[in-house]
């Protein structure tokens, strides 16, 4: 049933928008456009813009081409190709087109162009073109843009949208099933992006959204730990020194929590400087330490694998939970069908808990999950330095396929950036 309720959540978080991969775009159904849209208007092309922007921003994205990187299968890196495809229109009147100046690469960007999830985000593409009158199911995958998350300068906004206007510098997320942000142009709903602080360069903010929401939901939704309790609380992040462990351990320090990070030997001097007391674990010592320590509140594997033996550095019997940003409900539905993936994840997170439960510890699941409010307070943290960026590396535009290798190494520390403008 858990797993069940979590593949509920992630359809819905997964359920923006759906951009046709063949470069025509067509109207959700479930947007409100200034004019009811009739059956025989329900598919259309980008040329009919006029239903949901200004008149005036319809030559912005009107025959416009940009480049943009993507893949025409589940090849990895050896399938990405620099293409030249069509700008995408604003068609939702809370949709926004942002001219893209620096993008991140993400695990799940690698994931994702590998198959990971292919299942339910092809479900998700499936349904949104049923929403919309289209019953024709082919070309909703590929070709597909690579890439989540995004700074750069709004161009052309939808009728709905109040927060941000044109000219403004902003950064966001991209939707896991969505078209993605590896472009020079970018569509996104405008709760998935902020005024960009001052205080901080495109490359620097575009490093920030993705990670940032993922360590939030996993600290303050899946781990229920809040800024108010934080103080009075320990938590142990394994994976300190990636770009996810980065944002949770600044974070957590932020809001006074005492913080053991665990890296590597080279990442040591990072993560202290984070505000978290860094540990080795490449020394043999570290695991046996922190177990027999066993007084954490909160463990949170941002890793990759599961370590399972570092549930016994939870506390007893006192609501610890260990939390994992690595779940296998994707992979199980992508191996075994959407309902024996979801009975297989099901038995997993049962047989996890029924080992801990009876010692009042819990093992969860946590997701990237987009949240307008926390994109704010993130913010605002920028805004006050209470957050900052940790970029390993910038690659030029042109260099992308060398960015997502350099992520698959796995040596990166923080955040590899990809400049638009290089």
């Amino acid at each position: 049933m858990m797993s069940g309720i979590c593949l509920v959540r992630s359809l819905h978080i997964l359920g923006d928008h759906a951009v046709c991969a063949s470069g025509r775009i067509f109207l959700s159904m479930a947007s409100k456009p200034s004019r009811r849209i009739q059956p025989w208007m329900r598919g259309f092309s980008g040329s009919c813009i006029r239903y949901n922007i200004q008149p005036e921003e319809a030559e912005v994205v009107s025959g416009l081409r940009m480049r943009a990187w993507q893949i025409s299968g589940y090849d990895g890196v050896e399938g990405l190709s620099l293409s030249y495809v069509r700008v995408p229109p604003v068609l939702r009147p809370g949709d926004v087109l942002v001219r893209v100046h620096a993008a991140s690469v993400n695990p799940i960007d690698t994931n994702i162009m590998n198959g990971y999830g292919s299942t339910v985000l092809n479900i998700m593409r499936l349904l949104g073109r049923v929403e919309q009158g289209i019953i024709d199911g082919n070309q909703i995958e590929f070709p597909l843009t690579v890439g989540r998350d995004f700074a750069g300068e709004v161009v052309s906004v939808g009728l709905g949208v109040k927060d941000v206007a044109v000219g403004d510098q902003v950064f966001g997320v991209v939707s896991p099933h969505s078209q993605g942000s590896h472009a020079e142009y970018v569509v996104t709903t405008a709760s998935n992006v902020c005024l960009m602080p001052n205080n901080v360069s495109a490359e620097e903010a575009a490093s920030i959204p993705y990670v940032g929401l993922t360590g939030w939901s996993a600290v303050m939704i899946t781990g229920m730990l809040t800024p108010n309790a934080a103080p009075w609380s320990r938590v142990l992040v394994l994976g300190a020194s990636g770009g996810v462990g980065t944002f949770i351990c600044q974070l957590l320090s932020s809001w006074g929590t005492q913080v053991v990070g665990v890296c590597s030997t080279d990442s040591l001097d990072l993560v202290t400087s984070l505000g978290a007391e860094a540990v080795d674990y490449q020394d043999p010592a570290t695991k046996e330490m922190l177990i027999a320590d066993g007084s954490f509140d909160l463990v949170i594997n941002a890793a990759g694998e599961d370590d399972f033996d570092y549930l016994k550095a939870l506390k007893p019997w006192m609501g610890s939970s260990y939390v994992t940003l690595s779940p296998p409900l994707l992979r199980n539905i992508d191996d075994m069908g959407l309902v024996a993936g979801l009975c297989r994840s099901t038995r997993q997170v049962l047989s996890k808990n029924a080992a801990t439960l009876s010692e009042g510890r819990t093992y969860k699941w946590a997701f990237y999950m987009p949240n307008p409010w926390a994109l704010k307070q993130i913010t605002k943290m920028l805004a006050n330095k209470k957050i900052r960026p940790v970029i390993d590396k910038v690659f030029s535009f042109t260099e992308t396929p060398e960015a997502y290798r350099y992520v698959l190494d796995g040596n990166a520390r923080g955040k590899t950036v990809i400049s638009i403008s290089q």
